[in-house]
């Protein structure tokens, strides 16, 4: 890039990526900042009960503070109550998917089971300033006898894709005599990738015995991160190891942690700022996952400062 060293900002996996830079070329950093952060010291068993406690932590947030977000759509008067009803909603998905309209995107499959219900709540906990007050009524209709808009919930990851994979002029009659089909617009692959970069970052254990076991530790949360780990147990195991950071000369590293964070667990900013030398830890006391570019102006002077001008952060530093 024309550029004798790198300032970077990375979030969520991106924070591994910029932590795998500073080890092989710790002289070449300028200013990193890593927000959402992922421990290299953990290995897949113990990422797995990182995020499954972070996911719980969020739902239980959620449940605490809806009354604050939702207003009258809360599902529930009271913490236990919104606890109970999301814990109903998944012992009856268990038994039998929950109903939706012959529109949705689960009405193929006779409704939603648990493991739907389940991410359709988690990827609520991402983005609370958006998602909770649409979560909110989405349960209150579910426990009525209708999951369709709780149904939708987990489908918006997808939305924007699909509705720009259009081919422009569709339908229309081609004016060129013998002209050639466009070519088919490749699948996206980015579960596939997703998988294969997972699997070689960290080594897994062939036995299905120790995922079980994970399984049960994890609780509800876990369920889907043991799963997707399983996956990986056939594959063959990269180079890297879970391992403390080792980037000696490295100039002082910038680590956002959000105390709410549901999946990169504020416990691992601790860790990842306290690997590097000279770490910097700003800690953010809100919830979602991340916190650089999600609206706190304290969080974005902070870090900006330090990119800009390389203004260190002072220990102990909160937003």
């Amino acid at each position: 890039m024309g550029e004798r060293k790198l300032t970077y900002l990375g979030w969520s996996y991106g924070t591994s990526l910029g932590t795998s830079y500073a080890e092989q070329f710790p002289r070449r950093v300028r200013a990193m900042v890593l927000d959402g952060a992922i421990d290299p010291s953990l290995d897949w068993r113990q990422r797995v009960l990182s995020q499954s406690a972070g996911f719980r932590r969020s739902v239980d947030d959620y449940a605490e503070r809806c009354k604050e977000i939702a207003g009258d759509r809360c599902p529930g008067r009271t913490p236990g109550e919104i606890r109970a009803l999301i814990e109903r909603l998944y012992q009856r998905a268990e038994r039998e998917p929950l109903p939706v309209a012959e529109d949705s995107s689960y009405a193929e499959y006779g409704g939603m089971d648990a493991t739907a219900v389940l991410d359709a709540v988690s990827m609520a906990m991402y983005t609370p300033e958006d998602r909770w007050e649409p979560l909110s009524e989405a349960l209150w209709e579910a426990d009525r006898g209708d999951a369709t808009k709780l149904g939708a919930l987990g489908d918006e990851e997808g939305t924007e894709s699909e509705d720009t994979d259009t081919t422009e002029g569709e339908g229309q009659e081609d004016a060129s005599p013998g002209a050639s089909e466009p070519p088919a617009v490749p699948a996206d692959n980015g579960d596939a990738a997703l998988t294969a970069v997972n699997c070689l970052d960290v080594p897994h254990p062939r036995s299905v015995r120790p995922y079980w076991d994970a399984d049960k530790a994890a609780g509800v949360y876990g369920t889907a991160g043991v799963t997707a780990e399983l996956t990986c147990r056939d594959w063959p195991s990269g180079e890297r190891r879970p391992h403390k950071v080792a980037a000696e000369g490295v100039p002082p590293v910038l680590v956002v942690g959000t105390t709410g964070d549901p999946s990169t667990p504020y416990a691992e900013a601790v860790s990842l700022a306290e690997q590097f030398p000279a770490g910097m830890l700003l800690t953010y006391e809100g919830l979602g996952h991340t916190a650089y570019g999600r609206g706190d102006a304290c969080v974005t002077a902070k870090v900006d400062a330090y990119l800009v001008k390389l203004e260190r952060v002072a220990p102990g530093a909160t937003c």
